[in-house]
């Protein structure tokens, strides 16, 4: 599907395993036709925050713009048990907020400029939900800095980092974590 800035569906980036999808719709307008990746489907509302889960094509009405990221799940990446998993190692910082045999779905907070501990993370979907600026640490001794704006979903490999936030506002980013039979253990 070719895509314009104007359309309200936008597929922003695609892989075997997910598919982005950008979805701003003014309020009442109809969604134009849309045939998704695969089902099922993990949207986060970038109005509220909010995270649902559905196994079928989505065509709710609305009477309220939307603005979401809809991750659509085609595949399982292979993973192995991940011996420092982020939401076992800092639960204070990663909740689960949705769990099933397909998908693992959890909010991440930090406050302002705080640092977190050495934690992996699976393949995944990042989606900010505020502005980020972040300062990371490698297992490997490596350092980057990456920032991103509000509404941005990236695809991000198998990492073990720690985390520092950079900004002085709170930073929040939603990670929707497909999983193989295997699961996180």
């Amino acid at each position: 599907m070719a895509s314009s800035t104007s359309d309200p569906i936008q597929i922003a980036s695609e892989n075997e395993y997910v598919r982005i999808v950008h979805v701003n719709l003014a309020a009442g307008q109809t969604p134009p036709k849309y045939a998704p990746a695969a089902t099922p489907t993990v949207t986060i509302d970038l109005n509220s925050g909010n995270v649902r889960y559905s196994d079928s094509d989505d065509r709710r009405p609305h009477n309220t713009a939307i603005r979401e990221i809809r991750v659509e799940l085609k595949a399982a990446p292979e993973t192995t048990p991940l011996a420092g998993d982020a939401v076992r190692i800092e639960p204070t910082r990663f909740k689960v907020v949705f769990e099933n045999d397909r998908v693992r779905v959890v909010r991440l907070r930090f406050g302002p400029h705080e640092r977190g501990v050495m934690v992996s993370h699976p393949p995944r979907v990042l989606v900010t939900l505020t502005d980020v600026s972040v300062k990371l640490l490698f297992a490997d001794g490596r350092t980057d800095e990456r920032g991103a704006s509000a509404g941005v979903a990236a695809w991000l490999d198998t990492e073990t980092l720690q985390t520092e936030n950079l900004r002085t506002e709170p930073l929040e980013v939603v990670l929707v974590e497909p999983k193989s039979a295997r699961g996180f253990s």
